[in-house]
């Protein structure tokens, strides 16, 4: 399988969205990205060698998959997707078990099982921008 290997993150600066590859800056992780901003706000040319400073915890990795309308699915992602119970609900993107997922379910059995992303999903938010939108999963 072939994918491009995107991260996002929230710039320290400007609190915009940054794209591009991950570095380690010591202990922490930041991005050297494809469309950098300067100090006041101002979109730069295409891609910095040197790290963009971003908020920790905010960093997502791009899944390699769409959704319903082709908008890039990242980690962090709130989606908008059919349970295994036939409800439509919105779950968080993470990464766990070796595999972009969405939560866990029951299914036939006794044994919880990573639920997956499927392809009728549709991106509605995300944890750092729309938290509210989980408030009734609290």
């Amino acid at each position: 399988m072939s994918r491009e290997i995107i991260f996002r993150g929230k710039s320290e600066v400007t609190n915009e969205w940054v794209y591009g590859s991950l570095v380690k800056v010591g202990n922490e992780s930041h991005i050297v990205g494809f469309d950098e901003v300067d100090l006041d706000g101002h979109h730069l040319s295409y891609c910095s060698d040197r790290p963009i400073f971003t908020k920790q915890g905010t960093i997502g990795q791009f899944t390699g998959l769409y959704d319903k309308n082709g908008t890039d699915i990242y980690e962090g992602d709130i989606v908008l997707q059919q349970g295994y119970h036939g409800n439509k609900q919105p779950m968080v993107v993470k990464f766990e078990c070796g595999a972009f997922i969405v939560g866990y379910h029951k299914g036939s059995s006794t044994k919880t099982t990573p639920m997956l992303l499927n392809s009728k999903c549709e991106v509605i938010g995300n944890l750092f921008d729309n938290p509210e939108l989980l408030e009734d999963k609290k």
